[in-house]
C-alpha cells in the first residue's frame, strides 16, 4: 500500500464527517446527566415558579395602600396573619390590611407588592409602612422565571450544572441524552512499552495512547484501549477487526507512514475501505481515513504532537457531529510576536502560546516533540498558499 494522493484538510475533514453515524438516545438519571449532550429540545412544561411569590422577607400589600407613605408620616395597615412557607393558603388581602410573608412565600390574592421588613415597624396588630412601593415590587411573577411552552434548552446542548438545576425545576428525571461514543484506541509500534514500564535503549513509553484516551474523555466519549500492537499486519488485523465491531470510531496511533511499510493502511484496506491516505497538512501528512463496515477509522502518525493535533482537528469535529453537540470552539485574535516560515502547498498547524501582552508566540519544533503541546495555549492554521507569517500580523488562535 503506497502513499496515495494528498487531499486538502478541508476535503479530509468533510470525508471523515460523512462517515459519522448519529448516536442513539438513552435516558440517564438527572444526577448523572452533567456533561452529557441533550438528545431532545427541552420545553418548559409549566409556568415556573408557578405562583406569585415574595423575593424578600416583609409584608404583602396592595401597593395603592402605600401611596404617600414616609418616615414622618407612615401608612398604617392592619396585620391580619402570617403566610407560611410551602403552603398555598395565603387567602385574600383586603383593603388597608397586610400579611407577613417570608422569602418564597405565596402572595395572597389582591396583593401586588411586598414591603421589606426594614421599611416597616410593628405596633401591636398594626404595621407602619415608612415608604411607598410600586406594583410588582419584590414579587416574582408566576411565569417570570420560565413561561409554559418556552424553549429553554436545544437538542445538542452540553449539560452544565446550571442546566441540570433547570431540568430539576421542570421535573425532568431521567434525562434524554445522546449515548456516549465508544472510541477504540490502538497503539502500534515494536518500540513501544507501557508508561509504567522500565524502558531499554531504543524503546519509548507509549504517550500517544494516553493522549488519545484523555482526549476522548474530555470530548465526552468512552475510550476503549485495545493495547499496544506489534507493527505487523498479522497482529493488527484481528484487533482492529474486533475494535471496529465493538466501537463507534477507531483511532490507530502509529503504523501510518508514506511508504510500503504503512501497516495500518494495508490492514484497513483488507478489512474495509481507504477513503483518504495523505493530507496536505503539517503535522500529520500520513493521516489515514477509512471505514470498516459502518465504523470510521482514523489512522494517525506516531509522533505525539502530530497525533494530538490531527485528533483535535479531525476526531473532535467527528465526535461532535455524531452526538449532535452544539459547539463553538473558543477562537481569539492576537498579533504574532515573531515571523516564521511555512511550506507552501500544505496547511500548517502551528502551536502558539499567548503572552502576557496578548501576543501569540509560535512554538516551533519537530512533530515528535511533546513540549510544543504542554507549552502552548492553542494553535493557528496557516493556509496552504502562504509561505509564512510576519511579526505583528493578526491571526486567529484556536484555543485548546
Amino acid at each position: 500500500m503506497r502513499f496515495l494522493q494528498l487531499v486538502s484538510s478541508a476535503e479530509a475533514e468533510s470525508t471523515l464527517l460523512a462517515l459519522g453515524q448519529p448516536l442513539p438516545e438513552e435516558l440517564v438519571p438527572l444526577a448523572e446527566s452533567v456533561g452529557r449532550i441533550l438528545s431532545r429540545r427541552i420545553v418548559c412544561p409549566e409556568d415556573i415558579p408557578g405562583f406569585h411569590r415574595s423575593v424578600k422577607d416583609g409584608y404583602a400589600v396592595r401597593s395603592v395602600d402605600t401611596l404617600g407613605a414616609g418616615e414622618q408620616k407612615p401608612k398604617l395597615l392592619k396585620l391580619t396573619g402570617r403566610i407560611l412557607m410551602g403552603q398555598n393558603a395565603s387567602g385574600m388581602l383586603e383593603e388597608k390590611t397586610t400579611k407577613y410573608i417570608p422569602t418564597g412565600g405565596v402572595m395572597p390574592i389582591g396583593a401586588d407588592a411586598v414591603v421589606m421588613q426594614e421599611s416597616t415597624e410593628l405596633a401591636g396588630d398594626m404595621v407602619l409602612i415608612k415608604g411607598p412601593v410600586s406594583p410588582g415590587a419584590d414579587v416574582l411573577r408566576a411565569d417570570e422565571d420560565f413561561a409554559k411552552g418556552e424553549v429553554v434548552l436545544e437538542a445538542g446542548t452540553k449539560l452544565t450544572a446550571q442546566a441540570t438545576g433547570v431540568l430539576a425545576a421542570f421535573g425532568i428525571d431521567p434525562v434524554p441524552v445522546v449515548r456516549r461514543a465508544r472510541v477504540g484506541i490502538l497503539s502500534t509500534g515494536n518500540e513501544l512499552v507501557a508508561p509504567a514500564a522500565t524502558r531499554s535503549p531504543g524503546q519509548i513509553r507509549d504517550a500517544n495512547s494516553m493522549l488519545l484516551i484523555s482526549f476522548m474523555r474530555e470530548a465526552g466519549a468512552v475510550p476503549v484501549f485495545y493495547g499496544i500492537i506489534p507493527d505487523d499486519a498479522s497482529s493488527l488485523l484481528p484487533v482492529l477487526k474486533t475494535a471496529a465491531s465493538e466501537c463507534d470510531l477507531v483511532v490507530v496511533s502509529g503504523g501510518s507512514s508514506k511508504d510500503e511499510r504503512d501497516v495500518t493502511a494495508g490492514v484497513v484496506a483488507e478489512l474495509g475501505v481507504i477513503h483518504v491516505h495523505g493530507v496536505s497538512i503539517a503535522p500529520g501528512k500520513p493521516t489515514i481515513i477509512g471505514s470498516i463496515g459502518t465504523t470510521p477509522v482514523l489512522g494517525l502518525p506516531g509522533h505525539p504532537a502530530a497525533t494530538y493535533m490531527i485528533t483535535s482537528v479531525f476526531a473532535g469535529p467527528l465526535l461532535r457531529r455524531m452526538s449532535g453537540e452544539i459547539f463553538s470552539q473558543q477562537v481569539i485574535s492576537a498579533p504574532l510576536s515573531m515571523s516564521f516560515p511555512s511550506e507552501k502547498g500544505r496547511e500548517d498547524l502551528v502551536r502558539v502560546r499567548i503572552l502576557s501582552d496578548g501576543r501569540a508566540e509560535p512554538i516551533l519544533g519537530k512533530s515528535g516533540l511533546l513540549n510544543t503541546l504542554v507549552r502552548s495555549d492553542g494553535y493557528i492554521r496557516v493556509p496552504a498558499g502562504l509561505d509564512g507569517c510576519e511579526a505583528g500580523e493578526v491571526v486567529e488562535v484556536y484555543l485548546w
